[in-house]
């Protein structure tokens, strides 16, 4: 981070300390985290039932649909951080013809990616438990993934009684006799929703928390922030979910703070407080995203407005009153109109981690949300009380 500008990109106007919160939101959006994974399989064998029962209840449909060739279509969900590949058309019946384009459309795809985010972090291979055999084009896609070093998942769907478990069984020798190295045991055998045999007898859900938990394993070295982006964004291990979302708000409040103290290090004519205001509203833009709130909300405005009007930054002007900062540890007395780079670190700090905890403390374990109260008054109050605790 070379100084306050690199943060706030084109969302501050230095000349006319205007801040331009649309910029600030899109920003944040765009800069969050991201997982991209490739869901493998012919049609019908559950990968949208799946996606929705890892991800949350219609994000398939939510998403923006976007091809990348005949075979390959990615779904892109900017608010979780995820860009799913999905294959399409590879069915049995066209399977050698088919599967030559895919491979040349799949290597193509990735040769023409900009960086590593464009490219899969992971793979899923989805196989129907339900089937008579083994595919040859289902080996054809675990020897794509293997040939480009995508680590990969075998998912067997709609695992529901003995004899899909007995396929299981035998279709997991057959894929070891050429990539059992490659893969090193990661089958799971999941039923992504409860399926009713008759009006007596319901299969529940299951191996879905299995999957998830292998799927974090697989992922390799150096691929920390995509693993990081993949437990935001699943709706089922919650306690996973919100850990790694704290930890990903407080990589953001350090970073915010280091644009706060070029700030306050900087010759800036007249007051740097409105600076600091925007990095540490753009800070609270940047937590959101972590958190999958919605920034575009009246009530998130509501809550942005009372969080920085606590701070008194937000409204100072050119000009600030010292006492104002009473709820900030570290600020002391301000001299002048400047803030240094300390007070304007220790400040943001300060910020960020209290809204973290306030985002903790209305974070709701069964929905595995931040559920806030009606009135945000609420919030504020809860706000000021973090505040004064980080003391």
């Amino acid at each position: 981070m070379s100084d306050y500008m690199d943060y706030l990109g084109d969302s501050y106007d230095e000349e006319s300390g205007e801040f331009n919160q649309e910029r600030a939101k899109n920003k944040a959006l765009n800069e969050k985290e991201k997982c991209n994974i490739i869901i493998c399989g012919a049609s019908g064998v559950g990968k949208s039932t799946l996606i929705n029962a890892i991800f949350g209840k219609e994000v398939v449909k939510a998403g923006t649909r976007k091809p990348i060739t005949q075979h390959l279509e990615k779904i892109i969900i900017p608010e979780k951080g995820i860009c799913l590949w999905d294959t399409k058309g590879i069915e049995a019946e066209n399977y050698q013809e088919t599967m030559t384009s895919l491979k040349n459309e799949f290597t193509q795809a990735i040769d023409n990616a900009k960086d590593d985010s464009d490219i899969p972090h992971i793979g899923w291979v989805c196989i129907k438990a339900s089937s008579d055999r083994i595919e040859e084009r289902d080996l054809t896609l675990v020897r794509l993934l293997a040939e480009r070093k995508i680590p990969a998942v075998v998912v067997f769907t709609r695992v529901i009684g003995k004899a899909e478990r007995d396929f299981v069984e035998k279709a997991k020798l057959i894929i070891d006799e050429k990539y059992k190295d490659f893969l090193q045991g990661a089958y799971i055998s999941i039923n992504s929703v409860p399926y009713e045999i008759d009006e007596d007898t319901t299969v529940k859900a299951k191996g879905l928390e299995s999957l998830i938990e292998v799927t974090e394993e697989r992922f390799p070295e150096g691929k920390k922030s995509a693993k990081n982006a993949f437990l935001k964004a699943q709706r089922l291990e919650i306690e996973k979910r919100l850990v790694a979302m704290k930890d990903g708000a407080r990589k953001l409040v350090h970073v915010a703070s280091i644009a706060a103290g070029t700030a306050g290090a900087s010759p800036i004519p007249g007051s740097d407080a409105p600076i600091i205001a925007a990095i540490q509203s753009t800070m609270i833009y940047k937590i959101n995203t972590e958190f999958e709130l919605d920034a575009d909300s009246s009530k998130m405005t509501s809550i942005l407005t009372g969080v920085m009007g606590v701070t008194a930054l937000a409204q100072v002007g050119k000009t600030i009153v010292s006492n104002a900062l009473k709820f900030i540890p570290g600020a002391g007395t301000l001299i002048g109109a400047g803030i240094s780079a300390t007070t304007a670190i220790a400040i943001t700090e300060a910020v960020g981690h209290a809204y973290i905890a306030v985002l903790e403390k209305f974070f709701d374990m069964e929905k595995g949300e931040v559920i806030f109260p009606e009135e945000s008054a609420q919030i504020i109050s809860a706000f000021k009380q973090m505040l004064n605790y980080k003391k």
